[in-house]
Parts: structure tokens; C-alpha cells; sequence
């Protein structure tokens, strides 16, 4: 066993997460699972339904220890992530997490996602305190591992717990998200709406922030009696408070989908992950791994802000990309209805704040197809404001808060007010992101009317531009379709900024020519 955190081998990009770290020397993983009688099986046989089948339990006090026949647990406190973006002093970080023999690429990928969750704590909450991550093992089969790994937070807002179930092919050599364990995205779309269905008649619930992305579905798995059990971290699904985060008291929520209604949507692996999860095995060596050398599928919860089939740069093409800072509010939703009546793809960066506070409309956003950004954690004049260790910070804040929310890891920065330097983009760039000012000014920042606004983005389109705009505006809200109707007359097509500017490098700054310049 070691107190050192473990690190991904290869710099191999997962969805919704950077290229990984090196796998540190010296950290051995030393595992075989042993028969799992007497190893804590305390939920195994619980016979609830909203209760995921656990066969190992390593939770609560001690469960980073290694005396549990079989298993090896790796370990990590604060000091064991000292290479994240913001590191926040004073915060206490306690991670634990089993690894298997012959199962190496698991264990690299439950490291990348448990780093992923400490950086995402410590950037993406208001005065982060304490994190404890603890495990179980929910399923084991020589072709299958499942584990479920349970976060404690406390912040500035309190308590709250939150889950992740991580799924292990052996047959492929992969690490999966439990949306992996459904066929593809249309069949996450039917779950989200068989959900959506089950808690509609829970008062604590608001089923308008239930959408088909990966983050809202990372933990799931099977009960006992092989129903596939969602389960949504403590406030997830929690109805907006206006200026705080939505509250977490109402804890827990499950649906339980039946194990006949789902099992068309079932993958491969999913079917395999059941038949596990329910295994009775008293030995288990895990399978030798033969990766299959064709591209993995997409992974449903995944969306992407690019349309296949549109090419900004063939000739005769016409693409624009209108762009809404400060948000969301509780305006964008019915800015987010408008686009999909219309068919219109726009990118959108957030402050922290609004972030914190609508969550949901942030899954709703990146659910539908559109671009998510960051406009900094504060509005504030970043050169003026933030020195030090506050930049990381603030400019992490974001990125995270979206993590935390969709599982998508933003590549767009744009400074408040466009205001920038040199120090400002090496640490957007650093943090892997592009800088994006825009092209052409709406104005309507500057409370012009909202015929002015739609005069200003149609004389300023041209082939591939930014359009800057704000939809906490009511000004911009009236607008919008007007500026939407008067571009489709132009034959223009509505395109996110990364295909507007056919991709966009990070630490650099975007239009090229600077704030205002022409389209290249």
C-alpha cells in the first residue's frame, strides 16, 4: 500500500478530461482478488432496490486500509496533488481506492478520475474545507470490475455527498463511464426519459435539469435483483435558489429502471457488468486484456458543439458564431428554446456565480449541442483585479464548475471586458485553454435598443466572425430572433466558435488580429 497518489501511464485524452499525468515510479500495484467472503460485504445482500449491489465495502472509518483480503488500496491527502492549476491552502483531501492485479489500466484510470475530482473540488467550490473519497466494489468478474466511488465534500455551503460508478473491460483494456454500460446516446436519451418519468412527482426534484450528459449519469449500476439503479449526487437535481447553490438537503435520489424494460438499451458491456454485479464467484482472476485496435464508440453523455455537416472554410460557405457572455440566467432558457426552434448552434461563457447557481440550465446548454466557455470565475478586470495565486484560480473556477456538471472540459477562455496581457493568456494557455475575443460588438452592453443590436450584427457579419453578445440582456433576448432571421436571409450558418475558427490552439489568442479584428 502507499500514502502517493497514482498517475495515468500515457498521455492518452479521455472524454472530459486533459491528456493524463505520468504514472509515478515506485507505486506498485500488488493485487489479487481473493474469495470475498469475510472482506466487508456489508450492502451486498440488502435486497433494497435503490440500493446498488456492493460486494466489497471499503466506506467509512478505515477504508484506506489494506486489510481486507485481496485488495490493495491506494491512498492520497492533500499533498498528494500538488500539481493542480489552483491549490487552496488549509483544504483536508483523504482519497482511497482498490486496484487489481491485471487490471493495470484500471487502476491508471481511476487515478486520472479521482485527480480529476480533487483539482474539480478544489477549483470549482466557494471555500472548499474537506474531501474524503471511499470505494466499493460493485461487481467482479474475470471480464468485468466495477467500482463505486463515494465523495464527502464540505464547503462554504456545507455538507453534501456525491457517487461515481467506474466500469473496467478487461476484454478491451479499458476504463468505461457508467453511461457506457447503456448502447449508445439514443438509449441514454430513453433513460433520461424513463427518469425523468419516475421522479416526476418528486417535489424536491426539478426534471427540467435531467439531461442525457455524462456527468449526470456517472453512477450507475445494478440492485440486486439486476435493475439498473441511477443514482444523482446530493442537490443535483435540486430546483434553482436564486444566488446560492441549489441545496443539497434533499440528499440522495434513485430511479430503478427494470431490469426487462432496460435490457434493449443494454451494451455488451452493460449486460456483462450485470451478470457481475450479481455474480456469486468466490475467485476471480481477472482476464488478460486484448485491446481491440478500431476506435472505441463515442461515449453517450458526450456532446459535441461540432456540425459534422457543415465546413466553414468550402468555398461559398457562410458561418457565424454568435457568442452570449454572463450567463446563464434566468433568461437562457428561453434563449436555449429559441435556438432549438431555430436550429442554431451558439456558444455561451459563464461567470461562476450564475454557474453555481444553474446548474442545471449548464447541462441543458452543453445537452443541446452548444458551445460551454468560461468568462472567468468573477466579472472583473482580470490585469486590475487578480495577481498571484488569485489568477489560476479565478480562471480554473469555471472549467471545473462545467466538469462538474457535464464531464466536459472547456477549451474556451474570454477575459472580462476582453481585457487581457501577456500573464493573463500564458495561464489560459497553461490551464489548456484558447483565449476569444470577437470580431463584432453587438453593443448591447452598452443599453442600446434592440433595434441598434440587430443593425450592429448584421452590418458587422462576414464569413466566420464572433458575434459578442450578453442573454441576461432583455435587450439582446428581444433581439435575437430578429438577428437570427435576418443572418438565415444572408445564408448564414450558426456555428460554434471552435468550428468558426476551425479549431483554436491553446495559449493563443483569437481573432488573430486582435479585439474588433476582421475575420481570417
Amino acid at each position: 500500500m502507499s500514502s502517493t497518489r497514482a498517475h495515468q501511464n500515457e498521455a492518452v485524452p479521455e472524454p472530459g478530461r486533459r491528456a493524463g499525468r505520468p504514472w509515478l515510479p515506485g507505486v506498485a500495484a500488488m493485487v489479487l482478488l481473493m474469495p470475498l467472503a469475510g472482506c466487508g460485504t456489508e450492502g451486498s445482500s440488502s435486497g433494497e432496490p435503490d440500493a446498488m449491489a456492493v460486494l466489497v465495502d471499503g466506506t467509512g472509518e478505515g477504508s484506506g486500509s489494506a486489510d481486507r483480503e485481496g485488495v490493495t488500496v491506494r491512498t492520497g491527502d492533500a499533498d498528494s496533488f500538488e500539481d493542480h492549476p489552483h491549490v487552496p491552502e488549509g483544504v483536508d483531501i483523504s482519497v482511497a481506492y482498490p486496484e487489481f492485479e491485471g487490471a493495470e489500466p484500471f487502476s491508471e484510470g481511476l487515478a486520472e478520475r479521482v485527480d480529476t475530482e480533487v483539482e474539480d473540488f478544489r477549483a470549482g467550490t466557494r471555500d472548499p474545507v474537506a474531501l474524503t473519497i471511499d470505494w466499493q466494489i460493485t461487481a467482479v468478474d474475470p471480464g468485468v470490475l466495477g467500482v463505486r466511488l463515494v465523495r464527502t465534500e464540505e464547503d462554504m455551503h456545507g455538507l453534501r455527498e456525491g457517487y461515481s460508478t467506474h466500469w473496467y473491460d478487461a476484454a478491451a483494456g479499458r476504463t468505461a463511464y457508467s453511461t457506457e454500460l447503456l448502447a449508445d446516446h439514443e438509449a441514454l436519451e430513453t433513460v433520461n426519459g424513463l427518469v425523468r418519468e419516475q421522479l416526476a412527482d418528486d417535489e424536491d426534484v426539478d426534471t427540467s435539469t435531467l439531461h442525457p450528459v455524462l456527468r449526470t449519469y456517472d453512477s450507475m449500476g445494478f440492485n440486486d435483483a439486476g435493475d439498473l439503479l441511477v443514482e444523482f449526487d446530493d442537490g443535483h437535481l435540486s430546483p434553482v435558489e436564486e444566488g446560492h447553490v441549489p441545496s443539497s438537503e434533499p440528499g440522495r435520489k434513485t430511479a430503478v429502471l427494470d431490469a426487462e424494460e432496460v435490457e434493449p438499451l443494454l451494451s455488451d458491456l452493460g449486460r456483462r457488468a450485470r451478470d457481475a454485479s450479481l455474480s456469486e464467484e468466490d475467485q476471480v482472476t481477472v482476464a488478460e486484456a486484448a485491446p481491440d485496435t478500431e476506435d472505441p464508440e463515442p461515449v453517450p453523455g458526450v456532446v459535441s458543439a461540432q456540425d459534422p455537416d457543415v465546413d466553414c472554410y468550402e468555398d461559398g460557405t457562410r458561418c457565424i458564431a454568435l457568442t452570449f457572455d454572463d450567463g446563464p440566467h434566468e433568461h437562457t432558457p428561453e434563449l436555449l428554446d429559441l435556438l432549438a426552434e431555430e436550429d442554431v448552434t451558439a456558444s455561451f461563457f459563464l461567470n461562476g456565480n450564475p454557474a453555481l447557481s444553474r446548474p442545471g440550465t449548464i447541462r441543458r446548454t452543453y445537452a443541446e449541442g452548444h458551445e460551454v466557455a468560461s468568462h472567468n470565475d468573477l466579472h472583473e478586470n482580470m490585469p486590475e483585479e487578480f495577481e498571484g495565486e488569485e489568477l489560476p484560480a479565478q480562471i480554473a473556477a469555471v472549467s471545473s464548475m462545467v466538469r462538474r456538471q457535464t464531464g466536459h472540459s472547456v477549451e474556451l477562455f474570454r477575459p472580462p471586458f476582453g481585457a487581457g496581457t501577456d500573464a493573463v493568456l500564458e495561464e489560459i494557455g497553461e490551464q489548456g485553454m484558447a483565449e476569444i475575443l470577437w470580431n463584432v460588438d453587438s453593443d448591447d452592453w452598452q443599453g442600446v435598443p434592440a433595434e441598434q443590436i440587430v443593425a450592429n450584427v448584421v452590418s458587422g457579419a462576414a464569413p466566420n466572425t464572433i458575434v459578442l453578445l450578453h442573454d441576461p440582456l432583455e435587450t439582446t433576448m428581444e433581439a435575437a430572433p430578429q438577428i437570427i432571421e435576418e443572418l438565415k436571409a444572408l445564408d448564414y450558418e450558426f456555428v460554434s466558435v471552435s468550428q468558426a475558427l476551425g479549431g483554436a490552439e491553446a495559449g493563443e489568442s483569437y481573432p488573430p488580429g486582435g479585439l474588433g479584428a476582421p475575420a481570417v
